[in-house]
């Protein structure tokens, strides 16, 4: 099974339509680290990942091609299945991101999952993608079993 080899996530990879207000909101909003940029890519690091791999977020102007090769369809919410992604935080920055977002006039919404006492935080980027601020708290209390 190929599952049980996985260590992580490596890499998000989001097209864009407007490369310089995605690529300042990645870097001055969220402050994530950049690590490169060229007209095409802008790439920042997420966090130190496996064996030396840079967990990293990507942006692709919205004119690239799949790694096969194959013409992109128009940047659309119809032509993707991207719902959200979700980036881990400490339990204790969790009041401060909700600070964070008030002083910066982020819209935010958040949300307990009680099945695996996750508490997160959700915001849009610029282009409307969802990004998760998620961390694990042991004090939720389960109301219900799944099982």
């Amino acid at each position: 099974m190929i599952g049980n080899k996985i260590k992580g996530l490596g890499e998000i990879v989001l097209r864009v339509n407007d490369m310089e207000s995605m690529k300042n909101f990645y870097s001055k909003t969220i402050g994530f680290e950049l690590m490169y940029e060229s007209d095409n890519y802008t790439f920042f690091k997420i966090a130190d990942g496996v064996g030396g791999h840079t967990q990293t977020l990507a942006l692709f102007a919205k004119n690239n091609t799949t790694a096969f090769g194959e013409e992109l369809k128009a940047i659309q919410q119809k032509n993707t299945t991207l719902h959200h992604f979700a980036l881990e935080i400490e339990k204790l920055d969790y009041e401060e991101m909700l600070i964070l977002c008030k002083k910066s006039n982020i819209a935010y919404v958040t949300e307990i999952f009680e099945w695996v006492k996750w508490k997160s935080i959700f915001i849009k980027d610029p282009e409307s993608n969802i990004v998760e601020f998620v961390c694990y708290d042991p004090e939720i209390k389960t109301t219900h079993n799944n099982t």
